[in-house]
Parts: structure tokens; sequence; C-alpha cells
């Protein structure tokens, strides 16, 4: 979990590494729209290999190896075509690890082995001080290291994979379209919606909140002390929450997740004063990572365990990386149009929909 998130953490500096290449903005963005894009469909395959495989290390050991792989292949690389190819290489390597890392967590969490919570919470404490780490270094060195530090996070992740335990997972009968057979079950639907929603709505923070807060003059230092806290507390509810989300229930996590987007997404809209913003981004721990928590317990619960990972990378594809990237095309066009207010106030009317389908899920569940 720790290597993956410190490789995340990198890769969003990889936009200064295309640009000291030679790319121009818009190359960039085609650079990185279409990695996402395969991502997104490339998640759902590797679930059912390794569904009918019935073992993810070494799946996950390919896919950590074939992502550091690819970003070594940066480094020869030059001019849009070939920058792209690779690009589009490591996409669909990576979008293995989550998903299959999430799954596994969780079927050894579901047989006693382990509490996927302060796993979890590993990623998210790796990710924030990968960040912090990773721009002090390159502000030192220059963008040349980005693809080395890539390479080591996903190559320390491959090379952990066959060392981890795994789930007596039964292998999957192969069966065509056994992923979308998942649809037929009314909890995993509504599991998918509901983060659709509620993680679709952090869009415009992930896009644009630096931009949104600079403009009401806070420094960058204010800007980072403020993301940083939203983890911090994010982390604390992964590492320590257990005895809350076992007493919410998935149903409740979502109720309070739902909320809370509305709320905070309203009240960011507002540009409040800063301890005001500084209340409000606690937050992240409701928005963020109780569906979160709550997606895991209704996919352990619903998904059969042989479907268990191409469930994972459905919901991952489907309720985090479509969804996010159809929400950030909506929340640039309000920004631009309207400002950062009006692109906030869409984001919580999108999360706060996510409310209509608690009493469904509740009723999914019993």
């Amino acid at each position: 979990m720790a290597a993956y998130f410190a490789a995340n953490a990198v890769n969003a500096f990889m936009p200064l590494w295309f640009a000291d290449r030679g790319l121009s903005p818009a190359a960039i963005g085609q650079v990185l729209g279409v990695a996402a894009l395969l991502r997104v469909l490339a998640g759902p395959a590797w679930g059912t290999v390794a569904d009918r495989l019935g073992r993810r290390r070494p799946v996950l050991t390919a896919a950590g190896v074939t992502a550091s792989v690819a970003a070594l292949l940066y480094m020869p690389s030059t001019g849009f075509l070939p920058l792209l190819l690779v690009a589009a290489l490591q996409g669909i390597a990576a979008s293995a690890i989550n998903p299959l890392a999430d799954s596994l967590a969780l079927a050894l969490g579901k047989e006693g082995r382990l509490d996927y919570g302060p796993v979890r919470s590993a990623g998210s404490a790796a990710y924030m001080l990968a960040t912090a780490a990773a721009g002090q270094v390159l502000t030192a060195a220059g963008s040349w290291l980005v693809p080395w530090l890539l390479a080591a996070s996903y190559g320390v992740t491959g090379a952990l994979a066959p060392f981890l335990p795994d789930a007596t997972t039964p292998p999957a009968t192969p069966r065509a379209w056994a992923g979308l057979a998942l649809f037929r079950l009314p909890g995993f639907r509504l599991t998918v919606a509901a983060t659709a929603l509620i993680q679709g709505a952090h869009a415009a923070y992930y896009g644009f909140i630096t931009l949104f807060w600079r403009a009401q003059g806070y420094s960058d230092r204010t800007i980072g002390l403020l993301i940083a806290e939203g983890i911090v507390i994010e982390i604390l509810l992964f590492a320590r929450g257990r005895h809350l989300v076992t007493r919410l229930g998935p149903a409740g996590l979502t109720a309070c997740a739902a909320g809370a987007s509305l709320l905070r997404w309203t009240v960011t809209a507002a540009a409040p004063p800063l301890p005001l913003l500084v209340a409000i981004q606690t937050l992240h721990a409701a928005s963020f990572a109780m569906q979160h928590l709550s997606a895991m317990l209704m996919l352990t619960r619903v998904v059969p365990p042989e479907r268990a990972a191409t469930g994972q990378a459905l919901h991952s594809a489907l309720g985090y990386g479509a969804p996010t990237g159809l929400m950030m095309l909506l929340a640039g066009w309000l920004y631009a149009h309207g400002g950062g207010g009006l692109a906030f106030l869409a984001m919580a009317a999108v999360g706060g929909a996510a409310l209509f389908l608690v009493r469904p899920l509740a009723r999914a569940i019993r």
C-alpha cells in the first residue's frame, strides 16, 4: 500500500518532466488523459485474470514490475507519440494494483488475519509524506529524477507482492461477461452509484482547490497545510475508526459521507474565513474515507468471494476513475464560466444526491 501510494504521489510531478521534454500543456493533457482512460478500461480485465487464477499475488507482481519498467522507458523516449505509448503502458499496468491490493486486504480481513483500516492508512500516510519529500527533492535536483522515483516506487510494489499473504479464494469459473453479471446484485449497483456520486464530487477539489484558495488570497504554504490537514484526518479514521465503522455500517457511513459532501462543498463554495475553512477540512474524513470504507464493507458482503477482484476493479473504474474524470470536465467548465463558487456548489449537489441511495443501500444488506 505504502509503495503504491508513494508512486501515485510521484506521478503527480510527471507534468513537470513532460514539460521539460518539450511537450505543450495541450499535449501533456492528452498524454495524461489517455493514460487515465486506459486505467479505467484495463482495471476490470486485471481483476478477471486474478479471479480466474484464484490468486492475486502473481498479478500484483506482474503489474508492479511492468509499471516500473514503463517508468524506466520514459528516459530514452522523446516526442509526443513515444511518450504517449509509454504512459499508456504504465497506466494499463498500474490500474491493477490498487483494486487488487484492496481486494486482498479485505479478503484477509474477512478471514480475521488483519484489519483493513490500518493497512489502508499506510497508503494515505505514504502519499502525504512522499508528496512532501518529492517536492523537496525535485526542487533541489530537478525534474529529471521523476521517472527514477516512479520506477523505484512501482518496483518496490512488485518486489513485495510475492511475499504477501494470500487469501483462500477459489478460482472463478470462466464465464463470459462475468463482471457485468455483478450488476444484477442491487447492493453492488448501489455501492458503485454512491461511490460515483460522492467520490466524483471531489473532482473540483482535486483539480481546482489550489487555484480557488489562491484567488482568495491564501498563500501556497497555507493551502498545503489545509490539504495536509484533510489527509491527516483521513489517516486517523482509517487507523483508529474501526469501532465507529462497525457501529455505523455501510448505509450509515454512506449517509455521513453524502451529508458531509453536501455541507463541505457548499461551505467551500462560499469562500469562508480561514478558521471555518480549517474546521470544514476535517470533513475529508467523512466525504472521502467514510464512503471508501462503506464501499469496502459492501463489496465484501455482496460480491461472491471468487469474483472479489473483479468486483473491486469494476468499483474502482466505475466508482472512482470514470466519474472523477467526467466531473473534472464539468468542474473545469463551470470554473471557467462561473468561477469556483459555482463549481463547488455543483459538487455539493452531486455528492448530496447520494443521500437518496442510503435507504435502498440499507435494504440491500438486510
